[in-house]
């Protein structure tokens, strides 16, 4: 059976302000067709998941997209939190405090979209639960029903980023973005060390020891990745060595997990789609026009028909990936369906 994607094209060209009626008039009909709000206990909780954008970037989604769901859930009787979690790698967004700073910069204060934020991993990224052995931002615990707003755009090593990822890579704790993109622990560059020994006081396992004049990361490490972001000196690395299948497995695997026994409805922001994901630090023109936003309750089904509007462009940027792995994968698991029937909305 064909999964149902709604799909509201957008006038290429035009900013928020002159789409808001048809975009407003799109969300409540995809909340109302999909009994979305109607199938969730009134006062509940609810979690939006979103990207907050990287320093020196502009190419993430326009949080008064973001305002407008929260309006509507709102009014639905609901109370929603904006959800995101630390990065892997180093800048603002690896820690709670600078990440909560960037997003405020960025648009996303409490005054102008309204709902409170929550980075579900802790301070730093450590504070995670164990699913199927993923590790996930452990506050997640407290959210059963989800709104996944992604900004569907290229990515250099899984080809694009959409739905799947957004939830997969974005819900995961940095321990789990670790398992997703190298296969080893973390290392210590021995150039950078000052050996003040931050690292040793900080773990938790007492995984990092000092022995014959260095410290080292032993077998005891669990990939909490917490050392990371402590290290003042960045010493403390990662092996980049995950391929495009294996990280495009692991993500679909993540967001499996996370998905399980969770509520969520999925959206797919097709504007401004750049090469590079929304962890790129610059800001990039599109590689395509402005196509419309998708929506459905199958994340599978909502990549696959995105990916479909941009295939062509992300195989000339990308010729030697293939992005359908994790489109391949998700089905495999029983995230959703490739298969799909697209429905348009016109007011």
């Amino acid at each position: 059976m064909k999964s149902k994607v709604y799909f509201l094209p957008l006038d290429s060209g035009k900013d928020l302000n002159a789409n808001r009626a048809k975009y407003v008039s799109f969300l409540n009909f995809v909340f109302n067709e999909t009994n979305f709000f109607s199938s969730i206990p009134s006062h509940k909780k609810i979690g939006i998941k979103v990207h907050f954008g990287e320093e020196g970037r502009e190419n993430y989604l326009n949080p008064e997209y973001v305002r407008e769901v929260v309006l509507l859930c709102g009014g639905s009787g609901l109370q929603p939190y904006l959800l995101e979690t630390a990065t892997l790698y180093r800048g603002k967004r690896q820690e709670e405090k600078s990440h909560f700073e960037l997003a405020q910069q960025h648009g996303f204060t409490l005054q102008k979209v309204l709902a409170p934020i929550i980075f579900v991993d802790g301070k730093r990224g450590e504070f995670y639960s164990e699913i199927n052995g993923k590790k996930i931002g452990r506050r997640l615990k407290g959210f059963k029903f989800l709104i996944n707003l992604a900004h569907f755009k290229g990515h250099m090593v899984t080809g694009f980023g959409g739905a799947l990822k957004n939830i997969g890579m974005g819900l995961a704790a940095k321990g789990g973005k670790l398992d997703m993109h190298s296969v080893s622990i973390p290392y210590i560059d021995e150039s950078k060390c000052s050996f003040c020994g931050t690292c040793a006081e900080y773990c938790p396992n007492e995984a990092i020891i000092f022995r014959q004049g260095r410290y080292l990361i032993n077998n005891k490490c669990v990939g909490c990745s917490g050392c990371l972001t402590i290290c003042p000196n960045y010493a403390i690395q990662i092996k980049w060595d995950s391929s495009s299948e294996e990280l495009q497995k692991k993500v679909a695997e993540y967001a499996h997990s996370i998905l399980k026994d969770r509520f969520c409805l999925h959206f797919n922001f097709l504007i401004d789609i750049t090469p590079n994901c929304d962890c790129f630090p610059k800001t990039e023109e599109p590689i395509v026009k402005d196509i419309g936003i998708l929506a459905s309750f199958d994340p599978v089904a909502l990549d696959q028909a995105g990916y479909d509007m941009v295939k062509d462009n992300i195989k000339a940027i990308y010729p030697q990936i293939n992005p359908e792995i994790v489109l391949k994968v998700g089905e495999e698991l029983g995230i959703g369906s490739r298969e799909y029937e697209l429905c348009p909305y016109e007011i």
